[in-house]
């Protein structure tokens, strides 16, 4: 081979790699997109699974907190009932909750 011929063989591969550098920039430029939308979707999906989990754990939360709300709202009335249950019917009567009656303390003892 000669010198001539390497020249012209390095000028062809020379255009060769210029002419195909626009579908190579597009290659490129593709690629870089799919690794950026990938790259969101693992985020976003992973943001998913977190806030998911939360919103469990917020619900067993908050299902815990009516039940102790509850609890507490009925020791309450029952620690009201123990310190004079008069009161706790005079209430109930005025709420129209229940019927007038009259009540009667029976003791039993010696």
């Amino acid at each position: 081979m000669s010198t001539t011929t390497r020249r012209l063989d390095l000028a062809a591969f020379q255009s060769s790699v210029q002419n195909s550098a626009p579908e190579l920039r597009i290659l490129m430029r593709f690629m870089g997109t799919l690794v950026w939308v990938t790259a969101a979707l693992a985020v976003y999906l992973w943001t998913r699974m977190e806030v998911r989990e939360t919103s469990r754990m917020l619900d067993i939360e908050r299902a815990a907190l009516e039940e102790q709300l509850t609890l507490r709202d009925r020791l309450s009335v029952e620690r009201t009932m123990l310190r004079s249950p008069g009161r706790l019917g005079a209430v109930a009567l005025s709420e129209n909750l229940v019927a007038p009656a009259r009540v009667i303390d029976v003791v039993v003892g010696p």
